[in-house]
């Protein structure tokens, strides 16, 4: 019984041994198409205005160009809602967009430095989701509309040491903060003065100085981003002015520019359908333009 019981076993393991496994074909990999989505309130920071809304185009790669859109409100109020029709806009155009909440005027002494700390935390927090969300953390562009067109003007002007704003945009943004007050003085020098933490007038150095420190018009170099400046030729809020003379400033420092106004147009135009459409597109081929 035994030798028959050993026979048996050995007979077993080698019909085992000699049998190979079956050769499983894998499925075809097929891959997972990227949606488009905007996630809203992402938090960059401790404050509950430090927020923005991150939207993500369909069938974006790792070279997808990342815009950083900061709405106007005179630097005291405004929210990114506002601008919420530039994110959707450039995200159907194949950018991904952080469209960012930031603190707004306090009874600080320097509440322009901490509006653009708070424009650098939101953009180094969202740079750090590129590979999660799946775009382009070397390629960024910035653009802002009234308040928020000199934030990001200011911003492209006095920290992109590393060079990787490649281009920035202005819809209607004041310039020239130490002029505009001489322009609109009944409306601005009471936005300004708590801004900047001291009334310009009666001017003296230090005023004058604080100013101009504060304004893209005194700020741009040869090494600025090559800017493009929209405006309402009608703008009574934010004079013509300002994007015409930092335009042709940038002119002479060698810096590429454009400038683009509307004829019969006052302080924003996004009721216009026809506008909207040539400031989004504009937008698209400066920024592609520009790499």
């Amino acid at each position: 019984m035994r030798l028959h019981s050993s026979l048996f076993t050995a007979l077993v393991l080698s019909s085992l041994i000699g049998c190979k496994p079956e050769q499983v074909t894998p499925p075809p990999i097929v891959p997972i198409a990227i949606k488009d989505t905007t996630i809203v309130n992402l938090s960059y920071g401790a404050n509950a205005s430090q927020k923005l809304d991150l939207g993500l185009p369909a069938n974006r790669t790792a070279n997808t160009a990342l815009v950083i859109v900061v709405h106007g409100g005179g630097w005291s109020t405004g929210d990114k809602a506002e601008l919420t029709w530039l994110l959707n806009g450039l995200k159907q155009r194949a950018f991904a967009v952080a469209n960012i909440n930031y603190r707004l005027t306090l009874n600080t002494a320097d509440n322009y430095k901490m509006q653009l700390d708070d424009l650098d935390s939101a953009i180094q927090f969202t740079l750090r989701q590129a590979t999660l969300y799946t775009f382009n953390a070397q390629k960024l562009y910035i653009v802002g509309h009234s308040a928020g067109g000199h934030l990001a003007l200011s911003y492209a002007y006095t920290r992109n040491a590393n060079g990787k704003i490649k281009a920035a945009g202005s819809l209607a943004g004041p310039t020239d903060l130490f002029n505009m007050s001489y322009y609109n003085f009944n409306i601005y020098n009471s936005i300004l003065e708590p801004f900047l933490g001291l009334p310009l007038f009666p001017v003296t150095p230090a005023s004058e100085l604080r100013y101009k420190n504060c304004s893209p018009q005194y700020q741009a170099t040869n090494a600025s981003p090559a800017t493009i400046f929209f405006h309402g030729e009608l703008d009574p809020v934010v004079y013509l002015e300002n994007s015409v003379n930092l335009a042709a400033k940038l002119g002479t420092l060698t810096v590429d520019k454009k400038l683009i106004t509307y004829p019969l147009t006052f302080h924003d135009w996004w009721n216009d359908g026809a506008k909207t459409t040539n400031t989004l597109d504009e937008l698209k081929n400066w920024f592609n333009g520009h790499l």
